[in-house]
């Protein structure tokens, strides 16, 4: 079947095109849909080899290789054998997202999360429960990174409902349904193989119209505002903190006394405290120390003379132990 191109082509060019348009497998997702998706997917893939790496403790890398719209049924042609499929949901939209894990990948994944050194070779059976479970930790770290690469747009919170070897029996999609696929190629050492994202359209059309370049542009736009108005909002309290009274205690030393002692002191007699008094004094602010200061008195009042900080008097009494030390 094929469709006329509109009139503004006619006008430019003089002459009519037509260009094929298949009813049975209609394109629903734009241009622009797609390529804020590949932005979003090429970040995701970013996220993935950072979460994936920390969590097998060893390099892995992954890179997008595709994004496309397909039909429920080409994904599940395209399933590779053994399937290894995380039936996954990210509210607050509403339906499942599968994500595949190939099989050539997901079996070192599972060797090396096990600590096996040894190789993974080839796989041709279903998951065991124990694999499963192993495989699980790796398909949550894939919805992190997924939520992550997602929060420009909105914010998801994923789950892993199942992980199925068949997908005949975890129709997730009408099999005319459009889906957006994602596939990314991820290497670890000598393996490499495709992990692939499968979301529906029906799934994405509540936030289609937020990935576009202009909904991103006026979201930076506001960002921005709302950045210089926390910066004002910052100033201004910082102006009024200014005339807060704060008291300051000077701690001349400290020394410990018996009960005994402390009933029995009289007025003229001495304590000895532990505070040398070749060294600065501690100055407080509530039971935090914030300056160090030397004591000493101006005419007939006592004084203290700020000499550094806390965190200049540490190293300088640092400095100075260890060269006793020496």
């Amino acid at each position: 079947m094929s469709t006329q191109m509109g009139p503004g082509y006619n006008k430019l060019t003089g002459k009519k095109k037509m260009r094929k348009y298949d009813f049975h497998r209609p394109d629903k997702f734009s241009r622009e849909n797609l390529g804020a998706l590949r932005v979003l997917h090429d970040n995701l893939a970013r996220l993935l080899a950072t979460n994936l790496s920390a969590h097998v403790r060893t390099a892995v890398s992954v890179s997008l290789v595709a994004i496309d719209q397909v039909t429920y049924d080409e994904f599940v042609e395209q399933l590779q054998r053994p399937v290894i499929l995380g039936m996954t949901r990210f509210e607050p939209l509403e339906g499942q997202v599968g994500i595949e894990i190939c099989p050539n990948i997901a079996y070192p994944l599972i060797e090396r999360l096990l600590g096996s050194p040894q190789e993974a070779g080839v796989m041709d059976r279903a998951l065991t429960d124990i694999e499963a479970a192993v495989l699980k930790t790796a398909f949550e770290k894939i919805l992190d990174g997924i939520e992550e690469a997602w929060q420009g747009v909105c914010e998801l919170e994923g789950k892993l409902d199942s992980i199925e070897t068949s997908p005949f029996f975890t129709q997730f999609a009408p099999p005319n349904e459009m889906m957006m696929l994602a596939g990314f190629l991820v290497e670890m050492g000598n393996y490499k193989d495709r992990i692939n994202i499968a979301w529906p359209y029906i799934m994405l059309e509540p936030v289609l119209p937020d990935l576009s370049v202009q909904h991103w542009m006026g979201r930076a736009a506001i960002n921005d505002e709302e950045a210089a108005d926390d910066n004002e909002e910052r100033v201004a309290i910082e102006k009024q903190m200014e005339d807060v009274t704060v008291e300051l205690v000077a701690e001349l030393g400290e020394c410990k006394v018996t009960v005994r002692e402390l009933l029995g002191l009289n007025e003229g007699d001495v304590l000895q405290l532990k505070q040398r008094i070749d060294r600065p004094i501690k100055i407080l602010s509530g039971d935090r120390t914030i300056l160090w200061g030397q004591p000493g008195h101006v005419g007939s009042r006592f004084c203290v003379r700020v000499t550094s900080s806390r965190g200049k008097e540490r190293s300088n009494v640092e400095g100075n132990s260890q060269s006793r030390r020496n």
